[in-house]
């Protein structure tokens, strides 16, 4: 069978060479997005709290004071989107921002890594559920690495009555070598958010320019299962700035 998949128009996870595990410059990026017709992009570099072993070494706070005072917001036809992909520090949720950035800033995705702090067991419940309301944050960062599945079902039962965007990353559905397990459990968050009716983000978690846009497998799937359109908050741009208004 053949499946009509839906054209997705904006990427809200990307990086740049600021973060130093990415390796393209901001224009380098803009550029593959205006190729690839993409009407909108976020850069959403590490925030500064990611481990120098793991990333090595996070991103200086001042980058996203220059952020905010200095990068356009639109060129060559893309609009652009000053964000963060900030790390969750503990518990209580605590974001690796102050308050003054995190409120400025046009979108926040909040993401757990191995370090600085991955929760295990009952704070696994405790941290997403503190995460979640969290009003500075409007995007649960991929859950499909790391996040144990078993937790899927209630995290994303909070996520949609919290009108929360989860994150669909396309970086983990392609399982790279070694890892292909990671399209199953992505599979699963999948039928977690169809069945809670939640509101989700496609996004490429693009660590190089040219995978900016690259939605492919998750939009097969997406088309296979029939997740509803208008549950997926990032396929345009009208869309999206109707929703972060909405907040």
């Amino acid at each position: 069978m053949v499946y009509t998949c839906m054209k997705i128009l904006t990427d809200l996870h990307t990086h740049t060479n600021v973060s130093m595990d990415a390796l393209s410059t901001f224009m380098e990026n803009v550029n593959c997005a205006a190729k690839r017709g993409l009407q909108l992009i976020a850069v959403t570099n590490h925030g500064p709290a990611a481990d120098a072993v793991y990333y090595r070494g996070g991103v200086p706070i001042v980058h996203f004071y220059g952020m905010l005072n200095n990068m356009p917001k639109e060129i060559d036809g893309v609009t652009v989107l000053r964000g963060v992909e900030a790390n969750v520090l503990d518990q209580t949720g605590k974001l690796d921002l102050p308050d003054d950035v995190l409120d400025r800033l046009d979108i926040v995705i909040a993401s757990c890594h191995p370090t600085p702090f991955m929760p295990e067991g009952k704070a696994v419940l405790d941290t997403y559920s503190a995460v979640i309301n969290n009003p500075q944050v409007d995007i649960i960062g991929h859950l499909c690495k790391g996040c144990d599945p078993e937790y899927f079902d209630e995290i994303v039962k909070m996520a949609a009555e919290a009108d929360k965007l989860v994150e669909i990353n396309n970086s983990s559905f392609k399982g790279k070598p070694g890892k292909e397990h990671r399209i199953n459990i992505c599979k699963l968050l999948i039928k977690k958010c169809l069945e809670h009716k939640a509101k989700i983000v496609i996004n490429s978690d693009a660590h190089f320019c040219t995978h900016i846009g690259d939605f492919d497998g998750v939009a097969a799937y997406l088309a296979e299962v029939g997740y509803p359109e208008e549950l997926v908050i990032n396929k345009d741009k009208d869309t999206l700035m109707k929703f972060l208004r909405s907040r």
